[in-house]
């Protein structure tokens, strides 16, 4: 997994229904900040600079990159800076809108974001908005999302007649809680992975006491943070149906796969199925060798 994926998340479609409810307000003075902000922390990225890195980046941020880091048994922070990934430069980009709540706040550009990507390559137009949070009175940089517009000419339009009413869309919207700071992770013993098959639930699981994730009517697979130890180790899995209607049957299923590194076959070491309707909390041990 490239670390710089912790910093991007991809939307590939653009949802014009706008959240219920807003919080967030138009921040037209706080871009110059962010824009600094943001070309603080590439800076650190672009010169493996761990202090400025530091400085720059959301704390809790920090942590959770670290804690997947050390979780796939590779080296902090020289993994930090190995990822290839390049950081799109603002220049060239139209800003759309700063939006923010006091402790956290988002700011929109329409353009050709450069990720690296090869010469020749046709960079098509999309949204790049950028995340941010306020911590001790400065504003650090979060993560950034790239939303794909595609032929979406309603989106087009809006844009060339300066109607940014779309970024009232939750795509766009700043945190609305400051997110909670993990505890720090030690070197597994084995890197491990959990495939859900979340379909018509929400389902948590925790392994070894630690959150690997929330996951909501979906298949997916997702890095266990912390890894697993051999020997003994816990997994509690927590579901709840949701209310929506689904066309597929309610259906939860879970399952761990372990490996020493990341070059050798992983290999299945618990496994949860049930017969009828899942409990609402479930703890099992399982043997890892």
């Amino acid at each position: 997994m490239r670390i710089a994926a912790l910093f991007l998340s991809v939307s590939v479609h653009l949802a014009l229904t706008p959240v219920q409810a807003q919080t967030a307000q138009p921040a037209p003075r706080l871009r110059v900040t962010l824009e600094n902000a943001y070309e603080n922390w590439k800076t650190a990225m672009v010169t493996g600079d761990i202090k400025k890195w530091e400085a720059t980046t959301a704390f809790s941020r920090q942590r959770e990159i670290q804690n997947r880091i050390v979780s796939q048994r590779r080296p902090f922070p020289n993994t930090l800076f190995e990822d290839p990934m390049s950081s799109p430069q603002l220049a060239g980009l139209v800003s759309l809108g700063v939006l923010s709540n006091g402790f956290a706040a988002t700011s929109t550009y329409f353009g050709r974001a450069n990720f690296g990507n090869a010469t020749g390559t046709e960079i098509p137009d999309n949204l790049l908005v950028l995340h941010f949070l306020r911590e001790d009175g400065v504003w650090k940089f979060d993560n950034l999302r790239l939303v794909r517009i595609g032929n979406d000419g309603e989106i087009l339009l809006q844009i060339r007649n300066s109607d940014f009413s779309f970024l009232q869309g939750a795509e766009f919207q700043p945190a609305e809680q400051l997110p909670p700071i993990q505890q720090p992770v030690s070197m597994p013993d084995m890197i491990a992975e959990v495939w859900v098959d979340a379909t018509g639930y929400e389902v948590k699981i925790y392994v070894n006491n630690r959150l690997t994730g929330t996951f909501s009517n979906l298949k997916i697979t997702e890095l266990v943070n912390g890894g697993v130890n051999k020997g003994q180790n816990m997994i509690r899995i927590e579901t709840k149906p949701l209310a929506e209607a689904n066309s597929a049957p309610p259906k939860v299923e879970v399952a761990v796969y372990a490996a020493p590194d990341a070059e050798s076959k992983a290999n299945r070491v618990f496994h949860y199925r049930p017969a009828g309707k899942p409990e609402p909390s479930a703890t099992h041990g399982f043997d890892v060798q």
